[in-house]
């Protein structure tokens, strides 16, 4: 199983605890600040490196808002591959004005983007040693238990996202099963009919928004802390019947 979107996959999905039981290896590939067009070269890019995948699940929230950007998160982290495929390169073409330097110039691209790289991150990698990151399938479980803070939803939503209907091509054309599912959210979050109006863009989309009631589990309102995250990732194994 492998898992896309913003934080709150990154900080929702026990990947571990998904494969102890469900028996299934399990990825987490959620970073902060994820969008639609991100997800949607992540989903080539596995495709290009021929990961097979049993099922590929997608988060889907107020991001169907966002027609363009992307996350910066995704810009370093995809920098030392660039060379590797033509999706990646594509990707460089598309959200880079210095795409030739970055392309052809590795001190140039190590230099730019050096300071979130990490020489750390570098070194680990190049010894061949596990990150906390990498041990952890991608999960990142967050500490903490949020205020009295609130968050307001879209009041409106868009006819149409233009990257997640090039998704929605794709997974048709390489015949890839993958769940749409929208993470859970604080009670305290308001304008929750947009959760609804999603469901009408996207018809198959499984609503968790509003399945773990207590703030003590939520580090902000559209954030689980580390507990929330075990607690919703035992509902997600068992609304989706993934056990083994």
């Amino acid at each position: 199983y492998v898992f896309l979107g913003s934080s709150r996959v990154e900080n929702s999905v026990v990947s571990l605890d998904i494969e102890k039981k469900t028996g299934k290896k399990s990825l987490n590939l959620g970073f902060q600040a994820a969008k639609m067009s991100d997800i949607y070269y992540l989903l080539k890019l596995i495709d290009a490196y021929k990961i097979k995948t049993e099922t590929i699940f997608i988060q889907i929230d107020y991001i169907f808002n966002i027609q363009d950007g992307h996350s910066n998160v995704f810009q370093h982290e995809i920098m030392p591959f660039i060379r590797e495929n033509e999706v990646a390169k594509a990707y460089c073409d598309d959200n880079f004005s210095n795409n030739r330097l970055l392309y052809y110039a590795p001190f140039y691209r190590y230099c730019h983007f050096e300071s979130k790289i990490g020489l750390r991150e570098a070194t680990l990698n190049v010894l061949n040693k596990k990150t906390k990151i990498s041990s952890n399938k991608g999960f990142v479980g967050l500490e903490g238990v949020m205020d009295n803070s609130n968050y307001n939803l879209p009041l409106t939503i868009l006819e149409t996202n233009e990257y997640f209907n090039k998704i929605n091509s794709f997974i048709i054309d390489k015949n890839i099963n993958v769940v749409y599912y929208f993470s859970p959210m604080s009670l305290k979050t308001k304008n929750t009919n947009y959760v609804s109006k999603l469901q009408q863009k996207i018809p198959n989309l499984i609503d968790f928004s509003s399945v773990v009631k207590e703030d003590k589990m939520f580090k902000d309102c559209t954030h689980l802390n580390h507990e929330g995250a075990v607690f919703f990732t035992n509902i997600f194994i068992n609304k989706l019947k993934l056990t083994k």
